[in-house]
């Protein structure tokens, strides 16, 4: 957060200079500032106020008879204070957000994927995503869809959004009306149990069969096949199930880094900022720490990373539940579009757990 408040005029100023240069990447001049900040000022006092704004911080000189350019405390100073929206761009965003969810469905993972291709065309940044557990996942549901007469697809359905799958071949002549039978009874013995727990495949069986603890009788058929065959078809299951566990955290993934790269204009810049992305684990961490001061921009050497100094991070929490499960984000200069970009990031975290299924 900034430390103090400029005058209205230097704020005037600063947020010409700043608008002026997320645009052309070109140092801005006094000229330009007094035309597009409209104030009472002569050309002289225009670039008096510019020099003390670079006295102060707030902005830099490249070279010798440039224009200016923000630094990092200048655009600190912008975003937490002068940033607008526009509310058409806003509104745009918003049903733009909308319509993708609605056509991207899924399993948390799968939306999150396509949420990086999604945001990285609305804004021509590179796109960041990070997934992890804060706690175990509990199942949630059970779906067993018959694929033929001898084989079966074991879907399982966590608490959080993850879904794992497998297909079964239990040699065991399997119906419609069978397999959504299975289904239900599994999802009963196994709603709302820890994940992680190894599962005991003939309790879980039994529990499926309707058999009571002190080994009596079934309460009631699964279907007008009994003995050893449904027997040995509910063991496959549960075995399947037993071996399909929740994903593990999967860090950092990225979608467009040739967006970050063709922004960046030094080369050994943009190999650093490349290696960085692809292997470096203190993206996550710096990502995680955001996430936890509930903050959505870190600002060039904000971040502690070296490799990181000209680039801008915004990013945003996916809660499903009111469960924090990983986080949305872009990558980009400096100089980024923020109003876009914040925009983009926080429409689609506000709304990616109800595309989650």
């Amino acid at each position: 957060m900034v430390d103090q408040s400029l005058s209205a005029r230097k704020e005037a100023i600063l947020l010409a200079v700043i608008v002026e240069y997320i645009r052309t990447a070109a140092p801005v001049g006094s000229q330009h500032v007094l035309e597009s900040a409209e104030l009472s000022l002569s050309p002289a006092s225009v670039r008096s106020q510019m020099a003390n704004l670079e006295k102060e911080g707030y902005l830099t000189q490249p070279h010798v008879s440039a224009g200016r350019i923000p630094s990092i405390r200048g655009y600190r100073y912008f975003v937490d204070r002068l940033l607008r929206f526009d509310p058409v761009e806003l509104a745009q965003i918003e049903h733009d957000v909308t319509d993708f969810l609605q056509s991207a469905k899924g399993a948390l993972e799968d939306v999150l994927e396509r949420s990086l291709t999604f945001l990285s065309q609305q804004t021509n940044y590179t796109a960041v995503m990070t997934t992890w557990t804060q706690s175990t996942e509990s199942y949630k549901a059970l779906q067993t869809v018959c694929l033929g007469p001898e084989a079966l697809l074991v879907i399982v359905v966590g608490s959080k959004g993850s879904v794992e799958r497998t297909t079964i071949r239990p040699g065991v002549i399997v119906d419609d009306e069978l397999a959504t039978e299975l289904g239900r009874r599994f999802t009963a013995a196994l709603a709302g149990r820890d994940m992680a727990e190894p599962i005991d495949v003939l309790t879980l069986a039994d529990s499926v069969l309707g058999v009571a603890p002190d080994g009596s009788g079934p309460d009631a058929q699964i279907s007008s096949q009994t003995g050893s065959d449904l027997r040995s078809l509910v063991h496959e299951v549960a075995t399947a199930v037993g071996e399909l566990r929740v994903r593990a955290d999967v860090g950092l993934r990225v979608r467009e880094l040739s967006k970050t790269a063709a922004a960046l204009e030094q080369l050994d810049q943009v190999a650093k900022v490349l290696e960085t992305l692809e292997h470096d684990v203190h993206v996550v961490d710096l990502i995680r720490s955001l996430i936890a001061t509930g903050s959505m921009v870190s600002i060039g050497d904000e971040g502690g990373l070296e490799a990181l100094n000209e680039c801008s991070l915004v990013v945003a929490p996916c809660e499903i539940d009111g469960e924090l499960v990983g986080s949305i984000g872009l990558i980009g200069p400096t100089r980024m579009d923020y109003s876009r970009a914040l925009a983009a990031v926080e429409a689609l975290s506000a709304q990616v757990a109800h595309a989650v299924r």
